[in-house]
């Protein structure tokens, strides 16, 4: 995790399993086989049947000493600041890998935490090599498949 702003204040951001169904899977191996990825295969499967639901977690800095921005490998101590739940995120039953979902993801959506309000902007070295990285990453993807970037703004823009 990497530090962000969270308003006036710094915080790593992480996402827990909530419900049993989740959470009876920590720690659990997921099966060496044939293919493209066995972890992926093991989402798709599980997704098809059920749902799931994770906690959004927030840790604030409260010891810029202990708790370093720049360095993004130290784990800051729950003893210095616990872990709050800011948002429950439920994940419906859904088919996770259709075609024109992979498609839509691979081609079309990119990813940047830079993408975000000023008050949620990253902190640290690791994002700030992100900043540049992520939109040439995205640009050359782009170009390459010849498909236009577009930024979703409902939910029922993505494809089923």
């Amino acid at each position: 995790m990497a530090a962000m702003r969270y308003g006036d204040h710094v915080a790593k951001f992480s996402a827990a399993p909530r419900s049993a169904n989740v959470k009876a899977l920590t720690g659990r191996p997921v099966e060496k086989k044939a293919g493209e990825s066995a972890l992926r295969d093991f989402v798709v499967d599980f997704f098809a049947h059920n749902s799931a639901e994770y906690e959004l977690r927030a840790q604030l800095c409260t010891d810029i000493d202990r708790m370093p921005v720049e360095d993004a490998s130290v784990l800051w101590p729950e003893e210095l600041s616990p872990h709050e739940v800011v948002a429950v995120l439920h994940l419906p039953a859904q088919d996770a890998y259709s075609d024109a979902r992979r498609r839509y993801a691979d081609d079309v959506l990119s990813f940047s935490p830079w993408h975000a309000l000023e008050a949620h902007r990253p902190l640290g070295s690791i994002m700030r090599s992100r900043r540049a990285a992520y939109p040439s990453s995205s640009e050359f993807r782009h170009r390459f498949n010849g498909v236009e970037p577009h930024e979703p703004s409902d939910i029922k823009e993505l494809p089923a």
